[in-house]
């Protein structure tokens, strides 16, 4: 499994109770996600932008809302506050940024106008700078949620919610192993993904 949302907890849950299961899971940025499942390397992947790949089979996984999260009493009523607070990166950060931040402030000069503080490619470090006020982040609410100290950081209300969708791809020319498509049945039913889970796009792979 190669993805960006914080599945790795849920997979262990199932490996516990799965004794034979064997759990590979890494989070990376959307182009090494797509690379590993045309080579072969990972058999499923979650993806932020559908990919036009006759080589690959894409269904709509799930959809989370994006965030704009900063340091607890900091402000952040305008583009002069984001460039004084800098911006904390990650993989799809600046992807996520752009997306959000055009809601927030439309005409912004762009997210690679804004000082860069930090960049981790662990989701759940993400969050740690900006609880020590050394800059602000956009990332997914499921990752906010997951991050331990909250009293440290607040979400910035961005008017309507921008919403991802995450698209789980594998190769198209076979069908999933008898254990990833077991895997993703399960997952699928899990109330925190189903509950979320984006809708079907008529005539989709």
């Amino acid at each position: 499994f190669r993805g960006r949302t914080p599945l790795y907890p849920v997979l262990l849950d199932f490996q516990r109770t799965h004794p034979g299961l064997i759990i590979r899971h890494r989070f990376s940025p959307d182009p090494e996600i797509l690379s590993a499942v045309l080579e072969k390397k990972y058999e499923v992947g979650l993806l932020a932008l559908r990919p036009d790949d006759p080589r690959l089979r894409a269904e709509p996984f799930t959809e989370e809302a994006l965030e704009l999260v900063v340091p607890r009493g900091a402000c952040a009523d305008s583009w002069a506050d984001l460039q004084k607070l800098g911006f904390v990166d990650h993989p799809d950060g600046q992807a996520m940024a752009t997306r959000l931040l055009a809601r927030k402030f439309p005409g912004n000069p762009g997210v690679r106008a804004l000082p860069i503080h930090g960049f981790t490619n662990q989701v759940a470090l993400i969050l740690e700078p900006v609880s020590l006020g050394l800059g602000f982040t956009v990332i997914p609410r499921h990752a906010r949620e997951s991050f331990a100290r909250q009293d440290a950081i607040e979400v910035v209300d961005c008017g309507s919610p921008v919403v991802d969708t995450l698209w789980m791809i594998h190769r198209s020319e076979w069908p999933l192993s008898g254990p990833a498509k077991w895997l993703t049945q399960q997952l699928r039913g899990l109330p925190r993904f189903s509950g979320r889970r984006a809708p079907p796009l008529a005539g989709a792979d």
